[in-house]
This record gives structure tokens, C-alpha cells and sequence, in this order.
């Protein structure tokens, strides 16, 4: 058949074709299961010149295979390689200069991609095979093929949007932070795991007394989504029968936390000076006059904090430094949304514009919030995995405010100090920590 690639002149020629622009996609052995437990089956490539894609076999009984190697080359050949999530791609093909579509698309439109891809062949055989890991391998590869010139004509047109301000942070730097942040996965206790979570199937998340988690990145503020298998991994209960579920792999669990952490990074974008004691009650001793501050000030002030960063000033408070410079900033950010019809993030360059829907003061402050919070997380989680590279310590769960590590006690309190040196940043971001067997931290 014309559109199976398998021979070395077919190859060369495909290469040629597709040397200017392409689109990607990589049929695994199961597409339910997660991305690290699976294999390469074959690889759909459409050049954007010609009128239809190619498939090339990797390992399937209906072509005549070719080898993992021989495809990365084809691909790291092309000038502007597109695919539908790059960070499924680099589970199998390290190509660093891919697009992700579903990114673009999410940066641009501020909301999700949606992609045909119903196909009632595969269907029956993911339904009849379901608990088969390679099913895709018995799919007849016409429908794979099939299959796969669905998806690029329901992505096609989104092909040619223009690539927007800090799209690089995101489809670089975002994106291999979350793919390797998902490899070490979290320690579980099998049975009251699956118990408890429930996953819809326990075999395409789990393996050795591991669950693997997945972060989603498609979102309008940037602030990455973690679930997979039905199992929200960045909101587990607090309850004690869900934490005790988890067991680190290495020794013991350690979480560091954020001290403020909102408060901090809007305090840095308007220049108002804080100390590594506790944000919130530092301002507590602004609103209640004394240096002596109880629980009850202290969470009074926490809500009092949590309301002005999402741009609801207290008017009993109104008259505070902190607070008029925190509504100077608002107005200001406002102001240049509706002049200009774009508002950036400082850190990523992440652009904020009017095709966000029903935006106003307030939301645009919300979204901004969380955009700083991930930008700067995604830097600091950067330098954390570095740190980290030749260690048997690893960050395991990321959660906005908190980072997670499962920590080997054999490499001592040494290593400990360095990841808190890197979070706090000189003081700037204190950090609080908690240890524990489990997750009940």
C-alpha cells in the first residue's frame, strides 16, 4: 500500500517531502495506559506538502518494520515538526524542536483542543482487548493509518497560527520540567491504593508498587492539571485513609512549602519589601496595631491577604501602603489589557488577551496570580531536577505551594539544605518542610 513507508527509497523520499513541515503522531502499544509503560508501534508523519500522510511500522505484523533510530533521524530532519502533545513525544522520540499543538492552541485560543479521533474499529479492539497491553499491535494498520488522518485533519487548521509571546517557556522548558517530574512516580501500598482511588484501570497506572502520574498543561492560566486514571493526584484528600496509601521508595517523604506564596510573588512585581518571617503575619501587624499577633489575627489576616491578591481590596484597609501599591498594580495591569489587548507575564512572557472571555479587573488579577506562581515554579523545578540528576532524592509530586521528594537518607541533610537553598532563593521565598512515612504530612 502506497501510504506505508518501509523501504530505505521510500524513506528518503518521505524525508524530502516532509523537510519543510510536518505533523507527527505516535501509535503505541495502548493508548489508555500511561505514556512511560508503553512501546512504539508505528509512526504517522503528514508533510504539510502532498495531499495525505504516511505511516512507517515499528513494530507491527502487517509491514515490514523499521527501526526507532532510522524514524528520530527523519524527524529531527524536519524544520517546523508539529504533534499533538509534545510530552507524550518525548517519551519516545527526544525531538526538542517539536510544537505542541494542543499548547499553541491553549495559548492562543484559552481553551482546549478538541481532536476527532472516534474510531469504532479501534474501539472494538480496545473494548474486546482491554486488558491486552499491545492491542494496538493487532489493530489492522490501514486503520491505524485511518485513524491517524483523522486526528491531522482535525488539528490541520490550527497548524498555521501564529506563534505566540512565551510559547518557548512552555513547549521547552514547561514541558520537559513535567515530563521528567512524572518519571520517578509515588510509592503506593497496592491493594488500600486502589481500594480508595478507585482507578478506572489499576494495570495502565501502576506497575512494581508505583503510580505514575501524568500533568496536563492545556490550560488558560498556565497552571498545570495532574490526573490520570481517573486519580486526581494534585488534590489527594487530606484524609488519613487516602494519604496512608503512599510510601516513599527511598526512606521517608518530604514536603517543602511555600511560606505566603502568592503574597510573596505580588509583593516582588510591586516592589514592597517583605522579611522571611511569615507574610501573612507581617501584614497582621499592620491591620491590628501590635507585634503580638494571635491564631485568631493570624488566619483573620491570611483571609484578609488571600482576598487582595484576587483584587478585592478591604476598605477598612484601603488606606495601607501595601494596599494602595496592590490596586495600583490592578488598575495599571487593566488599563493596559483593554489599551493594548494584551498583558504579558514577566517571567514566562506568557500572554494574557482579549480572547479571554468575560475578563475583568478582578480575573485578570486571578489569572496573572497563577500564571507567576507556575512560571516561577517551572524555573525553580528546573534547577531542582538538575540538582537532583545524580541523586537517588527525587520530586515526586508538585502541587503549586508545595513540592514533594522522596528522600534517601543516606545522602544526609546535605542534600536536604541544597533543594531549600534553591527554593528560597536567597531568603526571598522561605520555605517550610514536613517529613513523614506516608503521605499523612
Amino acid at each position: 500500500m502506497f501510504y506505508i513507508v518501509e523501504e530505505e527509497t521510500k524513506l528518503d523520499h518521505l524525508t524530502n517531502l516532509a523537510k519543510q513541515s510536518a505533523f507527527v503522531e505516535v501509535i503505541t502499544t495502548n493508548s489508555q495506559m500511561h505514556s512511560s509503560f508503553t512501546d512504539v508501534v508505528a509512526v504517522y508523519i503528514r508533510p504539510k506538502v502532498g495531499s495525505c500522510g504516511y505511516i512507517i511500522p515499528v513494530d507491527h505484523d502487517e509491514g515490514i518494520n523499521v527501526a526507532k533510530d532510522r524514524i528520530y533521524t527523519l524527524l529531527n530532519s524536519v524544520t517546523t515538526l508539529y504533534t499533538l502533545d509534545k510530552k507524550s513525544l518525548l517519551y519516545h522520540f527526544n525531538i526538542q524542536g517539536a510544537i505542541d499543538v494542543s499548547l499553541l492552541y491553549s495559548m492562543t485560543k484559552y481553551e482546549r483542543l478538541e481532536v476527532s479521533s472516534d474510531n469504532p474499529t479501534l474501539n472494538w479492539y480496545n473494548n474486546k482487548y482491554k486488558d491486552f497491553k499491545d492491542v494496538n499491535k493487532l489493530v489492522p494498520i490501514s486503520k491505524i493509518y485511518e485513524n491517524s488522518e483523522k486526528i491531522y485533519k482535525s488539528v490541520e487548521k490550527h497548524l498555521g497560527i501564529d506563534i505566540p509571546e512565551g510559547f518557548e517557556f512552555y513547549n521547552t522548558t514547561a514541558t520537559n520540567v513535567f515530563f521528567l517530574l512524572e518519571h520517578p512516580g509515588l510509592g503506593i501500598h497496592y491493594q488500600p491504593f486502589v481500594d480508595t482511588f478507585t482507578p478506572k484501570s489499576p494495570r495502565n497506572s501502576i506497575k512494581d508498587g508505583v503510580t505514575y502520574t501524568s500533568y496536563n498543561l492545556y490550560n488558560s492560566t498556565s497552571r498545570p492539571t495532574n490526573a490520570f486514571n481517573s486519580v486526581n493526584y494534585a488534590a489527594i484528600p487530606k484524609s488519613e485513609e487516602h494519604r496512608k496509601c503512599f510510601h516513599p521508595q527511598n526512606d521517608v517523604f518530604v514536603e517543602f512549602d511555600f511560606d505566603g506564596y502568592h503574597l510573596r510573588l505580588l509583593c516582588e512585581q510591586i516592589g514592597y519589601p517583605l522579611t522571611d518571617e511569615s507574610a501573612h503575619k507581617q501584614l497582621a501587624k499592620h491591620y491590628f496595631g501590635t507585634e503580638d499577633i494571635s491564631e485568631e489575627q493570624y488566619l483573620e489576616a491570611k483571609q484578609i491577604n488571600f482576598q487582595a491578591i484576587y483584587g478585592k481590596i478591604p476598605e477598612e484597609h484601603s488606606d495601607l501602603k501595601i494596599f494602595k501599591e496592590i490596586q495600583n498594580y490592578i488598575d495599571s495591569m487593566w488599563s493596559l489589557f483593554k489599551e493594548n489587548g494584551v498583558v504579558f507575564n514577566p517571567i514566562s512572557g506568557k500572554p494574557f488577551t482579549s480572547n479571554l472571555k468575560e475578563m475583568h479587573p478582578a480575573k485578570l488579577m486571578n489569572y496573572m496570580m497563577q500564571s507567576l506562581e507556575t512560571a516561577r515554579n517551572i524555573l525553580i523545578l528546573k534547577d531542582i531536577l538538575r540538582y537532583l540528576k545524580d541523586k537517588r532524592t527525587k520530586a515526586v509530586l508538585y502541587t503549586y505551594d508545595a513540592i514533594l521528594f522522596d528522600f534517601d537518607k543516606k545522602e544526609g541533610k546535605e542534600v536536604l539544605e541544597g533543594i531549600k537553598n534553591i527554593l528560597e532563593q536567597d531568603g526571598k521565598y522561605p520555605v517550610k518542610f514536613k517529613y513523614s512515612k506516608d503521605l499523612v504530612l
